[in-house]
């Protein structure tokens, strides 16, 4: 049985993205003395999270469907399916990490509850995910 998953951009992951750069710019300001060397690592820092808020801004939905009997994962970004035949699930209270690895790629997703429609839809897919690791452990 087939079940699909539809992932979308995440507000947690992007209001954490911009609370470590603001951090790190903290940083900045208060060790760094020459002038021109904080300046530059600002203008550094505050490009960085310029263009990595964007990129979570424009995150398509990602559409995950799992094949437990054949044990692959079907990934479809853009209309664009990819289809990968391993994966790795590393598993906290509050997030999941999903690696993908194919022949050719391998792709990292982090998944937590607020990409979901639902907090039983996230629970459920990591139920899943677990379940397609112990079969292909044993």
């Amino acid at each position: 049985m087939h079940e699909y998953y539809e992932i979308r951009p995440s507000k947690t992951q992007l209001v954490f993205l911009l609370v470590s750069h603001a951090l790190l710019a903290l940083a900045i300001i208060f060790y760094l003395q020459p002038g021109l060397l904080k300046l530059s690592g600002l203008a550094l820092m505050l490009l960085l999270a310029i263009r990595e808020s964007r990129c979570l801004i424009r995150q398509e939905i990602i559409k995950l469907r799992l094949d437990p009997v054949g044990a692959s994962i079907e990934l479809e970004q853009g209309g664009q399916p990819y289809f990968y035949s391993k994966n790795k699930v590393y598993q906290a209270r509050w997030f999941a990490i999903l690696k993908l690895i194919n022949e050719q790629q391998s792709r990292t997703l982090i998944l937590n509850s607020d990409r979901f429609d639902s907090i039983h839809c996230y629970r459920r897919l990591r139920y899943r995910l677990r379940q397609m690791e112990h079969l292909d452990a044993a």
